[in-house]
């Protein structure tokens, strides 16, 4: 495979059907590698970081054994060991092992490393007391420069937001190229507390209550008959529309800027009618590339006692 920079990938990268995926992240510290792992364990894959390279044999040994129930690993290799033996075990993944083998190799320019040790004021990990942040980069890029070269992806991160690179990792090694988001919609009474996980939360105690129904007290939000209830009212449906309006807005930037999940909350006075039938509602849409899962935190608490 042709080497590639500054992206990792024009096309999805997909392995044969049954071939264990693994992609091996390695590079020069403070140009990203932590982002391209926690991506990549982000859409599935079995991640582990910093694995020396002297366990990589035993490792793969574990996998071809079926002790690591898992066709797509990902390792963040540590370079303070013997590059040689580094090198050595790749080739070996390369030629003898049977898996579907990438080697991405994350780096950036010299000037733009120092710049990021400096503002996040991180000891580099070949950093000493007689070697200074700026030596340890230079030692390393001196040391890494035969795993660079083979490398079959070179991603350089000096452009990259860590937006623009999340991206880049996913539609490059996601299952169909693209990222999912998994949005949570909780429904939930106030007078137990708003859930503590929310980004966006809704307030639904002003809309008509079917408590108040006799015929509807005993039922939830998940049932026709409240539906059919909340759903004839104008108040109802002109919140619904405000709603779903804004909340799906939040939701598509969310995604748009690399989000991989998200929690919304709607809640009423006990969580068993009006919060339940607007969430029960909500997770019925379709947002491209958006996973819906409904929660009814509080639905059996106090069953007839809602306000």
């Amino acid at each position: 495979m042709e080497k590639q920079r500054g992206q990792l990938a024009a096309s999805h990268i997909a392995p044969k059907e049954g071939v264990t995926q693994v992609v091996i992240v390695t590079g020069h510290s403070g140009a990203g590698k932590n982002t391209v792992l926690h991506s990549l364990e982000d859409i599935g894959f079995f991640c582990i970081n910093n694995l020396p390279g002297a366990l990589l044999q035993p490792f793969f040994d574990s996998v071809t054994q079926d002790k690591i129930p898992s066709s797509r690993i990902a390792l963040g290799l540590d370079i303070r060991g013997d590059i040689g033996v580094i090198m050595q075990q790749l080739f070996r993944l390369k030629t003898v092992w049977p898996f579907s083998l990438k080697i991405v190799f994350v780096t950036s320019s010299y000037p733009v490393l120092v710049k990021r040790f400096q503002e996040t004021r991180r000891r580099h990990p070949l950093a000493t007391q007689s070697r200074d942040v700026s030596e340890a980069i230079k030692q390393e890029q001196h040391v890494l420069q035969p795993l660079s070269q083979m490398a079959d992806i070179i991603v350089d991160t000096d452009q990259f937001t860590i937006h623009q690179l999340r991206n880049c990792v996913i539609s490059s090694f996601a299952p169909d190229g693209q990222q999912h988001m998994v949005v949570t919609v909780t429904a939930f009474g106030y007078k137990y507390g708003v859930p503590s996980e929310s980004n966006v939360v809704f307030d639904a105690r002003f809309l008509p209550n079917p408590y108040f129904v006799p015929e509807l007290k005993k039922l939830n939000g998940t049932d026709a008959e409240i539906q059919n209830y909340l759903f004839e009212q104008s108040a109802v449906k002109e919140y619904w529309e405000r709603l779903v309006s804004f909340a799906s807005y939040v939701i598509e930037q969310s995604h748009k800027e690399g989000r991989f999940s998200m929690n919304v909350a709607i809640g009423c006075t006990g969580g068993r009618h009006r919060s339940v039938a607007l969430v029960h509602r909500f997770c019925q849409q379709v947002i491209k590339q958006v996973n819906f899962v409904a929660r009814y935190r509080d639905i059996e608490r106090d069953t007839y006692q809602e306000y």
